[in-house]
């Protein structure tokens, strides 16, 4: 449910804010007031696409803010996304500028528009003039009678399905795979034999290819290391001067001193250490130059194996140390291949189970459905009985189809508005009003079965009047008793039902239209603005007469008489004795 929804700068909307209630809220006024554009601004609300037209001429920045009603499935969906839960509501923010960009916020953190959709998915559902138009496509007739009959709930029947039908499409995949024809089968085996081998013949090392580079680095370099450790081992230990020769003779020195101050002992222990460090250097130094070697062939060997290391690398696309993989990944490919009969014959086996595991689900959702289906068409008929088409006909026909990821079923909507008629699809048999009164029926169905909070309805009414109308305004608020809705109509006996009633107005102000709203909270008011809709701009005496006896008989319409809730009570007192 929303609660409340502010409007600032939005088509002829400058600033409009309201609060909302659940049940029935209605919204009138003269055509061009507004009353779509507050509709617009909830479709922005639930992830809808953003347009600069909506913006206000000569504003820089549109923004539309609702609060709703935390739910628990809406809190699960925020905490899935990251999205911090503030209390009980939740708030939506959308913002449009002149240069196109648009912004999102769910409780004020931004976010993008499909994880705005993803986060309102299913809990608005908006319902133009023209919706009655899609009854018209049969894809939708399926959808409609598998929600009606919960069968696609997560583990439902169509969900089952629909898990067996893609185990089947992926071994089918499976088998594409180790088909084709068998020249260009046998020509890539070949062609993955010459690899393996040819990998076979390398073998890389772990590591290889950083060790083969440090000892091309010094074997290439030799010459120049064992003159630079001749050199250092030179200054250090055996020119003539050297460095260790001195170091000792220093040390002599501080052990002279130390005998007359023994200040210096500090002094004379660190050259020791030293002298001693030194010493070890020298013998590494020593060793070091030992072990250079001057080998142009270990060289040569080195930097040709580098390359083909290198040029296998460049071959088959993956670093060296990868090479190993690649090559597994090649046999696993060419035993595939080298046993693809064998393979075939595991997949077609496994498609056979998987084909009667599928059929057997596809009557499973079969029967579902037509027991879903025969359950839809004794409601709708019900409810269009109710909208004075108690002599039409709704049916629900099921046929075989090729398997889908929905099913093997089709089903179209069929309806025959006299008896003796044949029942015939929708779109070729119902006129406008009775289209829509067949999609407010099915809508007054499946109000107790979606998950829907926020039912928005835009002049859905139209094609009807007179006593048609006040049950099209029982029949809206029948809906409301299971969710909020919220009701645009220019017809009197649907607005005389509403729990609230909302009249958008617009007006020029300094040379600007602009839309305010108001909340119409007394019977004056109501019956006020119900008798401007049925006489006019002149409201006379008799139209506010009319208007408030529609308000009495909404809300008597509302609750049983007494002696039918006491027969309602003996009844179920009855049965449960019974």
């Amino acid at each position: 449910m929303i609660r409340n929804l502010r409007v600032r700068n939005f088509g002829v909307i400058e600033e409009i804010e309201v609060e909302l209630g659940s049940g029935l809220t209605v919204m009138t006024g003269e055509t061009g007031a507004g009353k779509s554009m507050l509709l617009d601004a909830l479709m922005l609300l639930a992830g809808g696409r953003a347009d600069t037209s909506m913006l206000r001429a000569g504003c820089d920045e549109a923004s539309v803010e609702g609060v709703f009603a935390l739910s628990p499935e809406l809190a699960t969906r925020l905490e899935e996304r990251g999205l911090e839960a503030a209390g009980d509501e939740v708030l939506v923010r959308r913002t449009i500028t002149a240069q196109g960009r648009g912004k999102a916020w769910v409780n004020g953190c931004l976010v993008t528009v499909s994880i705005l959709q993803q986060v309102m998915r299913g809990f608005v559902d908006i319902a133009g003039q023209l919706e009655h138009a899609s009854l018209y496509d049969e894809d939708n007739h399926r959808a409609l009678v598998d929600r009606f009959g919960g069968l696609d709930a997560d583990g439902g029947p169509r969900a089952r399905y629909h898990e067996r039908f893609e185990e089947r499409r992926r071994a089918l995949g499976r088998l594409a795979d180790l088909g084709g024809d068998e020249r260009e089968v046998r020509a890539r085996v070949e062609y993955l034999r010459f690899q393996v081998k040819e990998l076979d013949g390398v073998t890389p090392r772990p590591g290889e290819e950083v060790a083969l580079e440090q000892e091309r680095r010094r074997l290439a370099g030799a010459s120049r290391l064992q003159a630079l450790a001749q050199a250092a081992d030179d200054l250090l230990a055996t020119r003539e001067v050297n460095a260790s020769d001195l170091l000792r003779e220093a040390g002599q020195r501080l052990i002279e001193m130390e005998k007359l101050d023994p200040g210096v002992s500090g002094a004379r222990e660190r050259v020791a250490a030293s002298l001693a460090e030194l010493d070890e250097g020298c013998r590494a130094l020593s060793r070091y130059l030992s072990l250079i070697d001057l080998d142009p062939a270990r060289l040569r060997d080195v930097e040709e194996r580098l390359d083909l290391l290198k040029s296998l690398s460049r071959k088959y696309g993956v670093p060296v140390d990868e090479l190993g993989r690649r090559r597994e990944a090649l046999v696993v490919e060419l035993d595939q291949l080298e046993r693809r009969a064998e393979l075939r014959a595991e997949v077609e086996r496994e498609l056979a189970t998987l084909d009667e595991a599928l059929a057997r689900q596809a009557a499973v959702l079969t029967r579902a459905r037509r027991e879903a289906g025969q359950a839809l068409e004794q409601r709708v008929g019900e409810a269009l009985a109710r909208l004075a088409l108690k002599n039409a006909r709704f049916s629900v026909d099921l046929t075989p189809a090729a398997p889908s990821a929905l099913g093997a079923d089709s089903v179209r909507f069929l309806f025959a508005p006299n008896p003796g008629e044949p029942a015939r699809p929708l779109a070729r048999t119902a006129s406008g009003g009775e289209a829509s009164r067949v999609m407010l029926a099915i809508k007054a169905v499946l109000a107790a079965t979606e998950r829907v909070t926020v039912s928005v309805l835009d002049e859905v009414d139209t094609g009807v009047g007179g006593a048609v109308a006040d049950v099209v305004g029982r029949l809206i608020k029948d809906i409301s008793t299971h969710r909020q809705v919220l009701c645009i109509t220019h017809l009197p006996q649907v607005a005389a039902h509403a729990a609230r009633h909302l009249r958008i107005e617009k007006h020029l102000t300094g040379g600007r239209v602009q839309s305010t709203i108001e909340v119409l909270g007394s019977l004056d008011a109501r019956s006020d603005e119900l008798a401007r809709m049925l006489s006019g701009v002149e409201v006379s005496k008799e139209a506010r007469a009319a208007a408030q006896v529609l308000i009495a008989g909404a809300a008597r319409a509302e609750s049983p008489p007494p002696a039918r809730r006491k027969r309602d009570v003996r009844a179920a007192r009855e049965r449960r004795t019974a």
